[in-house]
């Protein structure tokens, strides 16, 4: 089953509340600073004056400013060009509205020393319309200082809405990926099942009663710790090889006069992790090609070691590679063991099958090797 997944809102696609209104407070504290500074170095006349003058404007710009901000934080157009066209066209009236307010501070509320000398130019020049043309002549310098930061609030709030969209998409593809690992490791069951039901039935078809009251009492043991554990769950190799030795002792009450089983796992990879019943599809194959078609003893060999930062692991049988494969066989076994390996590790892990040295037959997976907890 899928996890619930986390609610993405659109708000958390937006600039944090705290951060925009930060970034307008800064943006004209920092004006205010500068302005103030060169007011100084250049000596420019009624420097403490002024400086109350630049503070009501500043006041007046950060509430315009923050007014934006609000328009801004309510409109959600859908695409990029859409949002800084809004942005930006949102910015013109609060651009206007604040160009009014420093000519009311600057020429009529605290005006200026040469301030009446200005305004009578104005006057001769646009002869009832100067109000209007200080105003147009200061929105057009201003306006660029108020679309900077609106481009730049619509740039970060798309930002986050494509960080957003990237862990949304990461978490279904997690999901996937764990639903996939959970289908993987679930054929197996139906497939181990179907093997051990049939030397079940064998034994009791022989008259073997012992032999399965034994294969009984070991299959449930067997499923008990093995459908208990989660199936996007690692374990440490000891106990994924402890596992399969129950699985063994099933397959040794069927042969077991036929069927030798030797491990070697140095006790320093023993608390690597590895997904769990990673083994059983090789070691089900072990047996069924290895050890039921022959009248002999065979051996399976379990091995592992560490190269390079990967763990290794070998399973090798005494099996003739040129014997004919059972036509029965499900087709899952060693490809599922491979796919379940790929799809929690990528191109770092893999399983390869064939011909061993010595005349048998051999398996080996690698894993990136990892000794921390197992979970």
């Amino acid at each position: 089953m899928l996890a619930a997944a986390p609610d993405w809102r659109a708000s958390d696609a937006r600039v944090n509340p705290r951060v925009a209104i930060g970034s307008i407070i800064a943006m004209w504290l920092i004006y205010f600073l500068i302005t103030t500074g060169l007011a100084m170095l250049t000596g420019a006349p009624e420097q403490w004056a002024s400086v109350g003058r630049r503070g009501v404007v500043v006041i007046a710009g950060i509430l315009c400013t923050f007014v934006l901000y609000q328009l801004l934080r309510r409109a959600q157009p859908q695409s990029f060009g859409a949002r800084l066209a809004a942005a930006l066209g949102a910015a013109v009236p609060l651009v206007i509205v604040y160009a009014t307010v420093n000519l009311l501070v600057f020429y009529y509320w605290f005006p200026v020393s040469d301030g009446a000398k200005i305004i009578e130019e104005m006057q001769s020049k646009y002869p009832g319309a100067w109000e209007t043309v200080l105003i147009l002549d200061s929105s057009i310098r201003w306006y660029f200082f108020f679309a900077v930061w609106a481009a730049l609030y619509v740039a970060f709030g798309y930002a986050n809405e494509m960080r957003a969209v990237e862990r949304r998409a990461n978490h279904f593809r997690m999901e996937a990926k764990n639903a996939q690992l959970r289908a993987l490791h679930y054929q197996v069951n139906p497939h181990f099942l179907f093997n051990t039901l049939n030397s079940l039935s064998t034994l009791v078809l022989k008259g073997s009663k012992s032999e399965a009251e034994t294969m009984i009492m070991n299959l449930s043991s067997f499923l008990r710790s093995s459908l208990a554990v989660d199936p996007e769950q690692l374990v440490s190799l000891d106990e994924e090889i402890a596992l399969q030795r129950l699985y063994l002792d099933i397959e040794q009450t069927r042969f077991p006069d036929r069927l030798q089983v030797a491990v070697t796992m140095p006790d320093e990879l023993k608390n690597a992790c590895v997904p769990v019943l990673i083994l059983q599809p090789i070691i089900e194959n072990a047996i069924k090609y290895g050890v039921a078609p022959t009248k002999g003893k065979i051996a399976i060999r379990l091995s592992a070691s560490a190269e390079y930062g990967l763990l290794i692991l070998r399973i090798e049988n005494d099996i003739d590679p040129k014997a004919p494969v059972p036509a029965s066989g499900t087709g899952l076994g060693l490809g599922n063991v491979r796919e379940r390996l790929l799809t929690r590790y990528g191109p770092t892990a893999g399983c390869e099958w064939g011909p061993s040295d010595d005349g048998g037959f051999v398996v080996s997976l690698w894993l990136p090797l990892a000794r921390e907890a197992c979970l």
